[in-house]
């Protein structure tokens, strides 16, 4: 639930619904093989923290994350943005030189690009996809709350990137199971150190989070974030 970014990591209502293609190609144009190499060259020189990439992607204008090619769409406006604030683009630069043909999206450009500052960018080198690194941490203090506890997720907005759900905030649920601790996103993104917390899997009935519209007998679970989570008062 992030004020003032385009996107929540919960998802939204209104957007139709969810097509499946079991024939999909992994790329329908060639343009997104291409953005799919890009981005991977331009994580090596940029964003590094847990969350910072995915905090780039909800800052996006909403023409870029909405209406510009899905997800390759995305990550090609999101690697503008991250040279662009790690120094490697001026703002708006490739405006300037490409323009922009409808909306406001990088997905929009059809001419070669002239990079003005391409003495500043690596060598272009062959990068493999980097295998996940692991953002788990060992803590000395044993978890907050216990499995079978009652928890309440905070009705907060929060400026800026989280790993809590709008849909569960302000909701009851029960912890389940523990989980390993891991770094707090919501610190990483923006370079305020890891902070690393104990993790919980909750568990919500369907009717708390969306009332009599529920299915019947509908759980869902969702790991939380130890500092994301209050106790219950028992009356």
């Amino acid at each position: 639930m992030n004020e003032g970014l385009v996107h929540d990591i919960g998802g939204d209502l209104g957007y139709g619904p969810i097509l499946h293609d079991p024939e999909e190609p992994v790329f329908h144009y060639e343009w997104e093989r291409r953005v799919f190499g890009v981005l991977f060259q331009v994580l090596r020189i940029t964003a590094q923290r847990p969350g910072e990439m995915r905090y780039a992607i909800e800052r996006l204008a909403e023409d870029d994350y909405f209406k510009h090619g899905g997800y390759f769409g995305r990550w090609e406006a999101v690697s503008e943005l991250l040279l662009e604030e790690y120094g490697y683009l001026e703002k708006g630069e490739l405006d300037q030189v490409l323009g922009a043909l409808e909306g406001t999206g990088p997905a929009s450009r059809a001419r070669p690009i002239e990079k003005k500052n391409l003495n500043l960018l690596p060598d272009d080198v062959g990068v493999k996809i980097p295998g996940a690194r692991t953002v788990r941490r060992e803590l000395p203090n044993l978890p907050r709350f216990e499995v079978g506890e009652l928890v309440l997720a905070p009705e907060t907005h929060q400026k800026g990137h989280t790993r809590l759900p709008a849909y569960v905030a302000g909701k009851q649920g029960r912890i389940v199971a523990i989980h390993p601790a891991e770094v707090l996103p919501d610190s990483s993104a923006h370079g305020l150190g890891e902070r690393p917390q104990h993790v919980y899997c909750v568990g919500f009935d369907g009717e708390v989070l969306w009332g009599s519209q529920s299915e019947k007998s509908i759980k869902i679970h969702v790991d939380l974030y130890e500092n994301y989570l209050s106790r219950v008062k028992k009356n």
